[in-house]
């Protein structure tokens, strides 16, 4: 469940001013209290997309409206846990029903899906709202770029320098959530796809073991070694989001077998004594 204490922080003073500076717990503790609504949070992201976004060239397709609709919806319906009313960005390789997946690739340049992926489905139904598709490399391949070969998606660190690496493939999801743009996002990786772009700008991102998360849906680079994951803030946010994803799928044959999911937020969340953190059990590191 993603409704347990453990999985709400209260929000460090710059996310209180901004709730763009908001980590997918810190505004689930915000929006739990009644003092940020999901329409407040997505518009504070579309309005940082507006005015950033020609810079940074993270998103390929920005669903501004549908946003703010699922966002007024979520006001309405039970909260549903930590991801209730929280912008993500997904790559453009992942399904989305009725809005264009394109893979970054000439293609699929006019390819819409029926339906979503299994793992944007499972993060809808968490309450999870989409707020747009991230630019990515040509089917996955490399760095972002256009499907000539052109970069487009820089570094949010240092967006007026080219030449300083995003990582790749997921370099949209990743340039998104480490410019505040989006919350959280996910990718996927083959090589280095997630963890690349996660160094580069950093945040938390996840290759979780195979078959984890379910691949089904998303437009693949190779079968065999496609992972599906979260690029977050923080580890927190990346074990809610690896929590909402993950489990056995009947369209993904490698899902199903596996042991079950661990408790991923207990084990991101600190243990403290006396005010100090604290491993959880002796450790012994060495080589």
């Amino acid at each position: 469940s993603l409704d347990r204490p453990d999985a709400y922080v209260q929000p460090r003073p710059e996310a209180l001013a901004d709730p763009t500076e908001c980590t997918i717990a810190e505004a689930a503790w915000l929006i739990r209290a009644g003092k940020l609504t999901p329409q407040r949070l997505v518009e504070a992201m579309l309005e940082r997309i507006s005015t950033y976004d020609g810079v940074y060239q993270a998103f390929n397709l920005v669903l501004a409206d549908a946003a703010i609709a699922a966002a007024r919806d979520a006001a309405r319906r039970p909260r549903q846990g930590a991801l209730h009313g929280i912008p993500l960005a997904v790559k453009d390789n992942y399904y989305t029903e009725g809005v264009r997946t394109t893979a970054n690739s000439f293609l699929f340049e006019n390819f819409v899906p029926p339906y979503d992926a299994t793992a944007v489905a499972r993060l809808k139904a968490g309450g999870a709202i989409l707020l747009g598709k991230t630019q990515m490399g040509p089917l996955a391949t490399t760095r972002a770029t256009t499907p000539a070969g052109v970069i487009t998606t820089v570094n949010a660190w240092a967006p007026a320098n080219r030449n300083v690496d995003p990582g790749g493939s997921s370099t949209g999801t990743a340039t998104a959530v480490a410019a505040r743009m989006a919350t959280s996002g996910i990718g996927t990786q083959t090589g280095g796809s997630i963890t690349s772009p996660s160094n580069a700008q950093n945040l938390t991102g996840l290759k979780p073991t195979m078959g984890r998360v379910s691949a089904a849906g998303i437009i693949p680079l190779t079968y065999t070694r496609d992972h599906p994951g979260p690029l977050a803030r923080d580890a927190k946010d990346a074990a809610i989001m690896l929590t909402a994803m993950a489990g056995a799928d009947p369209a993904d044959p490698r899902s199903q077998g596996l042991p079950d999911v661990p408790d991923l937020i207990d084990a991101a969340t600190p243990v403290y004594r006396r005010n100090r953190v604290r491993l959880r059990w002796d450790t012994r590191i060495g080589v």
